[in-house]
């Protein structure tokens, strides 16, 4: 099942990164106090960290990169929800989108993310395991370019950012 999942991903990865993910600089206002701060996160030297606000364990890079002298290297991979859901690694989840928005960065845009714990994260939407209930098919997204949750129909592409805990 293992080889499946890496399978897919690695062939939707490839034609999802095929334009690669946006790059751009990241914005902070100075006059907005922060929403997420450093010290808020403990560091597990091995490519974690854990929110001390909420105790969860959250992966400092995004599926398809890797942890590697402070940072993520190597290039996100967008999904469909329905494989995005199957190639989650042992132990690890995709989040509520509670759980995900608790990551914003309300002073920053593009992404809106604390860059010093989540690096290289690429100012676009990421999953969550939340439904939308109004529409079938359709589960929310968070999206790091504001900070803002969407709701999206499952077979569009979105990046992951695991978790695990409660």
């Amino acid at each position: 099942m293992k080889l499946f999942r890496c399978f897919f991903i690695m062939l939707l990865g490839a034609v999802a990164s095929a334009s690669g993910p946006v790059v751009m600089a990241q914005n902070c206002s100075s006059k907005i106090a922060t929403t997420s701060p450093t010290q808020r996160f403990h560091d597990n030297q091995d490519g974690s960290v854990t929110d001390q606000q909420t105790g969860l364990q959250w992966s400092r890079c995004s599926l398809g990169q890797y942890w590697e002298d402070n940072t993520c290297l190597d290039e996100p991979r967008a999904l469909p929800y329905a494989i995005a859901a199957l190639a989650v690694e042992e132990g690890w989840r995709l989040p509520s989108i509670s759980e995900l928005s608790s990551l914003v960065e309300l002073r920053c845009s593009a992404p809106a993310i604390n860059n010093k714990i989540f690096p290289a994260t690429t100012p676009a939407a990421y999953w969550t395991a939340t439904r939308f209930i109004n529409r079938d098919g359709y589960f929310w997204q968070m999206h790091f370019l504001h900070g803002e949750g969407i709701p999206e129909k499952a077979d569009s592409m979105a990046y992951v950012r695991w978790v695990r805990g409660k």
